[in-house]
């Protein structure tokens, strides 16, 4: 189990206390991945991996960003079956075994990526429910793992080159077209299932949002590249959505609605402009 680590220090203790506690018929290792943090992170790491054999720390701070963290970390494992996930979700119980079990006959495997655990009613709304029964598709097409929910043969990771460590936000998304191109399936294991934590005031939301948006065109770009295409205005609603929520931000929750809708809207003009593709 490989996890990449970057100012995780809150949430990490609880994320290994639920990947300790997995209960599966097989020897694994934990392994962390520390990637220049700036708080506790690498403390809460050592201190587990001092009190547990099973728990392995890698620093990797060459470069920031997490494609470069989870590259480095399949890397350094030992095994020919990995699984990812983060430090600030929760894997489920029986998250392990799904995703093992799957990796028997399958060579990606992902999962139920559940909202409603860690985050408040409020907030789960302002972004949306996530899918719980099948892989989300890009583009209605292409089949998405999510980085921080998959499990996948060292043989699958080796043979489309890794995720892409140049990209700071969508580099699953990418890693899954490059899946696509080669034929290889993705598997939904329903018992695989992880406990997804958001941001929860307006300017992380913005700031998150934004990033995402920033990286979208790339992701269209790439995706046009194996012959899918994105529509070029497919967001136009958004923008009047924007207006038409301004009353909206006297509340904590309309305020979180509209800061996400508008990073991410200006993020994706922000990366058009980037990739000199118009995506709105």
């Amino acid at each position: 189990m490989v996890v990449p680590c970057h100012n995780v220090g809150s949430t990490l203790a609880e994320q290994l206390d639920a990947l300790l506690a997995q209960d599966w018929r097989g020897a694994f290792e934990v392994v962390l991945v520390e990637n220049r943090s700036t708080d506790d992170t690498l403390v809460v790491a050592r201190d587990y991996a001092a009190r547990d054999t099973r728990v392995r720390v890698v620093i990797a701070d060459e470069r920031g960003g997490a494609s470069y963290a989870r590259n480095a970390g399949i890397r350094s494992a030992s095994a020919e079956h990995v699984v990812l996930c983060d430090g600030d979700d929760i894997v489920r119980p029986g998250w392990l075994a799904a995703m093992a079990d799957g990796l028997d006959e399958h060579p990606v495997v992902t999962g139920p990526v559940n909202a409603d655990v860690l985050n408040p009613a409020w907030l789960v709304r302002t972004r949306g429910a996530l899918p719980m029964d099948a892989p989300r598709k890009l583009l209605d097409r292409i089949p998405i793992a999510p980085s921080g929910n998959v499990a996948m043969r060292r043989e699958v990771w080796e043979k489309v080159g890794g995720y892409d460590e140049t990209m700071a936000v969508g580099e699953d998304q990418e890693f899954c077209i490059r899946l696509w191109e080669h034929g290889i399936p993705i598997h939904f294991a329903p018992g695989a299932e992880i406990a997804y934590r958001y941001r929860t005031d307006a300017r992380s939301l913005f700031r998150q949002g934004r990033l995402y948006g920033r990286g979208r065109p790339l992701v269209y770009r790439r995706a046009a590249a194996a012959g899918v295409r994105a529509p070029r205005f497919a967001g136009w609603r958004s923008w009047l959505l924007l207006v038409a929520w301004l009353p909206r931000l006297r509340s904590t929750e309309g305020r979180a609605s509209w800061c996400w809708l508008a990073g991410v809207r200006l993020g994706q003009v922000e990366g058009s402009i980037r990739q000199h593709s118009l995506y709105l």
